[in-house]
C-alpha cells in the first residue's frame, strides 16, 4: 500500500452493522455518528461508559450538540449539566444571545440523511434443542 499499510480491510455496512450482527460484546463506549443520534448503542451485551460530563466530570457517554450555533461542539454532557447551562457547553456559550432552545435532547438537526443500520440486515433465529 502506498501509505505503508498492508492487509487493510472496511467493515461492510460499517461499524453500527457490524456491532449489531456481532452484538457488540467487545464494543466500548458508544459510536460516534454524523446524525441527530450523535452517539449510537453498539454494545447490547456489556456496555462500558468510557467518557465523562465535560463540566462536571462524572461518567456519562450522554452526547450532546452545544446549544451555541456558534460553537456546536459535540460533547459528552449529563441531564443534569445539560439543563443547568440550557445545553450549552460553558457559561460562555450559555450566554451566548443566538443559543439554541434546550429541549433536553442536545439534537438540533432537523432532519436526518435517511441513513438505517437495520436496512438489508436480518436475524436468523436459531432453534433452540433440548
Amino acid at each position: 500500500m502506498d501509505q505503508g499499510f498492508d492487509n487493510v480491510y472496511q467493515l461492510h455496512g460499517g461499524i453500527i452493522k457490524y456491532g449489531i450482527e456481532q452484538e457488540g460484546e467487545d464494543f466500548e463506549g458508544k459510536c460516534y455518528v454524523f446524525d441527530n443520534r450523535i452517539g449510537a448503542e453498539v454494545n447490547k451485551v456489556n456496555p462500558t461508559v468510557i467518557s465523562e460530563c465535560h463540566i462536571c466530570h462524572n461518567a456519562c457517554d450522554r452526547m450532546v450538540n452545544c446549544s451555541n450555533p456558534s460553537c456546536n461542539i459535540h460533547i459528552p454532557i449529563c441531564e443534569a449539566c445539560g439543563w443547568e447551562l440550557h445545553g450549552a457547553c460553558s457559561e460562555e456559550c450559555q450566554t451566548n444571545l443566538k443559543r439554541r432552545e434546550y429541549d433536553g435532547t442536545g439534537y438540533y438537526q432537523k432532519s436526518s440523511n435517511g441513513y438505517n443500520p437495520y436496512k438489508g440486515f436480518y436475524r436468523i433465529k436459531k432453534d433452540l434443542v433440548k
